[in-house]
């Protein structure tokens, strides 16, 4: 069965080693709200987008998450999350049925974490300049530095399981746009990452059309040093594809979101930067 994950469990957070074991099938997002609840996330049932991970798991992985979670199948009243089918959007465009685990108390209206992404409002609560991802023109130091000004430092590596293409954007009036999606554990996309100031990631986003054509969602970048962090990295929104057209392979830039360690979000050393 597939089972989409949100929070703690997702690559690079505390419970990560849970899932070491299942197959890893992409990141994905679901209509629903994420809110902060201390120690972890929590979903409910309502308007906006989740950002996260799907994962194929088996009976056994299943039964520790139930107990994890503190899902009682024949108790539910009493359990701390609610195991529910429902509809997953790959990053493809792909619709997929997968379980999801909702809390099951009430939550303050005050702790919705708004871009829907549990990995980089940790991040960002450390973080004054942002390492986030870019690609396409932006690949060029250069030019980019004509888009936002200087920027403080860069680092290169690659991203697991990623491939660079242009896509087809828009259903009314399309355009060919870059684009990052997973294709599997053997694909290595090369990346370059840039620190940035908030004000210029916030540059960046009005460039990439945030919200309405692409998101910046967490994930984990290696650089060339064999050490992970977890970036942000510009991805079309699903529904905005129409149809995809694979290039050449190309480099691509990231902007991480500062250098934070692959393990439970511990900064790393200074080499990187």
């Amino acid at each position: 069965m597939q089972l989409f994950v949100y929070g703690t469990l997702l690559k690079g957070m505390e419970r990560e080693s849970i899932l070491n074991g299942s197959q890893y099938i992409g990141p994905a997002m679901f209509q629903a709200q994420l809110f902060d609840l201390g120690d972890y996330p929590g979903i409910k049932v309502g308007k906006g987008v989740v950002v996260g991970e799907l994962y194929e798991i088996d009976q056994v992985t299943l039964d520790a998450l139930d107990r994890l979670e503190g899902y009682r199948p024949f108790g539910e009243k009493d359990s701390l999350y609610l195991r529910r089918e429902v509809e997953i959007q790959r990053m493809d465009g792909v619709n997929v049925q997968a379980s999801c685990y909702f809390y099951n108390h009430g939550v303050k209206n005050q702790n919705l974490i708004v871009n829907g992404d549990y990995r980089r409002f940790r991040l960002e609560q450390e973080a004054t300049d942002q390492w986030i991802l870019a690609y396409g023109a932006d690949i060029s130091t250069d030019f980019l530095i004509k888009r936002i000004g200087e920027v403080k430092a860069s680092k290169r590596g690659y991203i697991d399981g990623f491939k660079l293409t242009f896509q087809v954007v828009g259903k009314q009036k399309a355009y060919y746009a870059a684009n990052i999606f997973y294709v599997g554990s053997r694909e290595k996309c090369p990346a370059v990452a840039y620190l940035l100031t908030w004000d210029q990631a916030v540059a960046l986003d009005r460039r990439r059309g945030i919200p309405d054509n692409y998101l910046r969602l967490s994930m984990p970048f290696r650089d060339q040093y064999d050490h992970t962090s977890i970036v942000q990295a510009y991805i079309v929104r699903p529904e905005k594809l129409v149809i995809g057209i694979e290039k050449v392979r190309l480099v691509i830039v990231i902007i991480v979101l500062k250098p934070v360690s692959y393990t439970h979000l511990t900064l790393p050393t200074n080499r990187e930067v």
